[in-house]
């Protein structure tokens, strides 16, 4: 007689089965948190940038610092304060808005940003000839790290220091258009000058060549000075000084250029 066979299925206990369900619900419980938490820190209103401090100005505004904000991430989550990048928000501010200088950039909990700068003051006009504009009307303002920050119409006849460069290809505002080197000896032969001599240095013209180190200095008489930013400018105003008070004393009216590129000899052209 064929013996039969069957199958015994496992069965779980009750306590089996109320272990897994807990432990469903407490993933489940725990995942919810999770979201609750990340919603509560991140997108909620309650860490969300409400006030912003800046120094008292005329250039930027909270909305523009709103925009810039905006502009760096999606869903607005750059607005909050957990996320917010003060580097980056100043390095945004200084691209868009290149008068400003000195940005600092401060977090107080947790829906303020305070925001201090100053403002870039000019030292002198920087001028770029173009095809478009020979003479140089392509100006900016410069201040006195040789960074140019806004544009400006070219002035003639103005007491503010005035550079003409031809060995630049067109520039964007807030970029360095002359070093620390040629800065100061432009500023320091300038004042020398003055001090010195009692003329006025109207302009002063870069070489067109990058690799030259001559600056033409043109005074208001309508001479012109031949220099070597690589020199002592102290020292090129004083062998201004000595020429034009002893040797051609007397004779502005009637110079060509007094050419300063050696210091051991000074040679000047009269008309």
């Amino acid at each position: 007689m064929p013996s039969s066979r069957y199958y015994r299925f496992k069965t779980h206990s009750e306590a089996q089965t109320y272990q897994k369900k807990k432990t469903v619900f407490f993933w489940i419980f725990g995942i919810l948190i999770l979201i609750g938490m990340i919603w509560f820190f991140l997108i909620s209103s309650v860490f969300r940038i409400v006030t912003i401090k800046l120094s008292e100005n005329n250039v930027v505004s909270n909305a523009d610092v709103r925009q810039v904000i905006a502009n760096n991430t999606s869903f607005n989550l750059d607005e909050n304060f957990f996320i917010l990048s003060k580097n980056n928000i100043k390095t945004k501010l200084a691209a868009a808005f290149p008068i400003l200088t000195d940005i600092n950039i401060e977090k107080r909990p947790f829906q303020t940003l305070i925001i201090n700068f100053e403002k870039r003051i000019p030292i002198g006009i920087w001028c770029h000839p173009t095809g478009d504009h020979p003479k140089g009307d392509n100006c900016f303002y410069l201040d006195k790290e040789g960074i140019v920050f806004q544009e400006t119409p070219q002035t003639e006849g103005s007491l503010i220091l005035k550079v003409e460069d031809a060995g630049k290809n067109i520039v964007a505002l807030g970029e360095r258009v002359l070093n620390e080197k040629q800065l100061n000896f432009i500023t320091t032969f300038n004042n020398k000058a003055a001090e010195n001599n009692k003329i006025q240095v109207i302009e002063f013209k870069m070489a067109s060549s990058t690799n030259s180190s001559n600056i033409e200095a043109i005074t208001n008489y309508g001479w012109s000075i031949y220099l070597d930013q690589n020199q002592d400018p102290a020292l090129a105003a004083n062998n201004l000084s000595a020429i034009l008070n002893e040797t051609i004393k007397g004779k502005f009216s009637t110079l060509r250029y007094i050419d300063l590129r050696i210091p051991s000899r000074v040679f000047y052209n009269l008309k």
